[in-house]
C-alpha cells in the first residue's frame, strides 16, 4: 500500500528583505547548479505547509547553517543560519512566479565557477554578506 504523497507548500505574505545569489559549495551541490537564488523573508511572513526533512552543517563562519528539503522531491526549499534565525532564504527556483526577482549582490563570489557571468554592475561580496 501506498501512503499518501507529501508535499511541501509555501507562501510569502512579505516583500523579501533581500535577493541574492550564493555561489557557495553547499548551495550549489543542493541545488545541482552553478549557483543558487534567493528571496529573504521575514520567517514571520512565511508560512508553510507540510513537512520538510533537514540538514544541518557549519558555515565558514561557524554558523549552523539548516537546510529544508521536500521528503518527496528532495528540492532545498529554504533555509537558515542560526547567526539570523528569523530570516529565512527561500530558494527562487521553487517560486510559480518569480519574474518579480532582482537579486542585489552575489554572495560568495570567491567561489563562482569560472564559467559563470556576473553581472559588473551588482555587488559582489567573497563571502557572506552580514
Amino acid at each position: 500500500m501506498v501512503g499518501p504523497h507529501r508535499v511541501v507548500r509555501f507562501e510569502c505574505v512579505g516583500k523579501p528583505m533581500f535577493q541574492a545569489n550564493c555561489h557557495c559549495d553547499g548551495c550549489r551541490r543542493s541545488g545541482g547548479s552553478v549557483y543558487a537564488s534567493f528571496a529573504f523573508v521575514d520567517e514571520a511572513d512565511l508560512n508553510i505547509a507540510g513537512e520538510t526533512h533537514v540538514y544541518e552543517n557549519l558555515s565558514d563562519a561557524g554558523n549552523t547553517m539548516t537546510r529544508h528539503f521536500c521528503p518527496r522531491c528532495g528540492s532545498h526549499v529554504y533555509h537558515s543560519n542560526s547567526k539570523a534565525p528569523s530570516r529565512l532564504g527561500v530558494r527562487v527556483g521553487l517560486i510559480e512566479s518569480a519574474d518579480w526577482f532582482q537579486p542585489q549582490a552575489n554572495v560568495y563570489a570567491s567561489r563562482r565557477l569560472p564559467s559563470t557571468l556576473m553581472d559588473p554592475d551588482m555587488k559582489a561580496f567573497d563571502k557572506m554578506r552580514s
